[in-house]
């Protein structure tokens, strides 16, 4: 397993030390390496991996052994050479408890139409939209998992320790950021508002600078990428939501977690696809009308709840 450089572990190693303090331009570079050969990312991978165990584990003091004289056999050493792989068989061992036990996880969970700012540890802040569910770390103020829902986060930067990000399988890592993350469906959203962030570090390593973004399907695999302004990244904290095709359905979904709007969609109007930014007050009987008007729907209201359907409604 040999590349220009040395082997593809010494090069994966390298970079796995030069990205703690690396600019825009080493990013890129890392990007190429990793795309010039698969077994680039699956090195860097175990690599990664590897340093994360071993930040954890905690040795135990070497203890002195004395060496018996003789002259044809040192126990001794063979005791040492013994207690070598007795502690390193327990460390094995202890791995999974020493980590759960510098874990002391705790729950960010809000209602739909609830919002909630979060400073942490590290001095990184994060809004949280309504009916989200985001999962942190007392101890590790640099790691974060989002279920569902929506969050935007304002991270102070440290090269040293890279604020990273879990949503579902993917996994974002900050360069010192403002930027906003979704979780609806199975459709993971990442927009730029300021600095930089690496998606998928060590695969796909896609990097997104500020007015960039990008959406992919955790089913497929498919990831799409495009342009958004800076000032519209987490729009949902001012009442301006951004829409790319999605379906009336998932528009309905998200004005009922953001606003608790309690709206349904009937019929085959729930499949037709809405593209346009939008501007919500939070109340529902001036934004359904609203969102009814620009999609040529009827709506009505019954009680609590809110109901657009195929046709166009009377002037009120």
């Amino acid at each position: 397993m040999r590349a220009d450089g040395g082997s593809i572990v010494d090069q994966a190693i390298a970079w796995h030390i030069r990205l703690t303090d690396a600019q825009d331009g080493e990013w890129t570079d890392f990007i190429a390496w990793l795309e010039a050969d698969p077994a680039h990312a699956s090195a860097y991978d175990k690599i990664e991996m590897q340093d994360r165990l071993i930040s954890t584990a905690r040795f135990p003091e070497p203890v002195a052994v004395p060496v018996i004289a003789n002259d044809n056999i040192r126990p001794g050493w063979w005791w040492i050479a013994g207690g070598t792989v007795a502690a390193a068989a327990l460390v094995t061992a202890l791995i999974p408890s020493l980590i759960s036990s510098r874990a002391s996880p705790y729950e960010v969970a809000t209602r739909p139409g609830q919002h909630q700012n979060i400073a942490l540890g590290d001095g990184t802040t994060v809004e949280v939209s309504g009916g989200t569910l985001l999962r942190l770390d007392r101890l590790d103020p640099r790691t974060a998992a989002l279920e569902r829902g929506e969050a935007t986060f304002d991270v102070r930067h440290d090269n040293a320790h890279p604020f990273a990000i879990a949503v579902g399988t993917l996994t974002i890592r900050d360069l010192g950021t403002v930027f906003n993350v979704s979780r609806e469906g199975g459709r993971v959203s990442v927009a730029v508002s300021r600095g930089s962030v690496v998606f998928q570090p060590g695969r796909e390593a896609l990097v997104l600078k500020a007015g960039e973004m990008l959406t992919a399907d955790e089913r497929t695999g498919h990831v799409s990428q495009g342009r958004i302004s800076p000032d519209a990244v987490g729009g949902w904290r001012k009442g301006t939501l951004i829409f790319d095709g999605q379906s009336l359905e998932q528009v309905a979904a998200k004005l009922n977690r953001l606003y608790a709007a309690n709206l349904t969609i009937e019929g085959s109007l729930s499949a037709q696809p809405f593209t346009g930014m939008v501007r919500f007050t939070g109340a529902a009987d001036r934004d359904v009308p609203h969102l009814a008007a620009l999609i040529g729907a009827k709506w009505r209201r019954d009680r609590n709840r809110w109901i657009l359907s195929s046709g166009t409604s009377a002037p009120r």
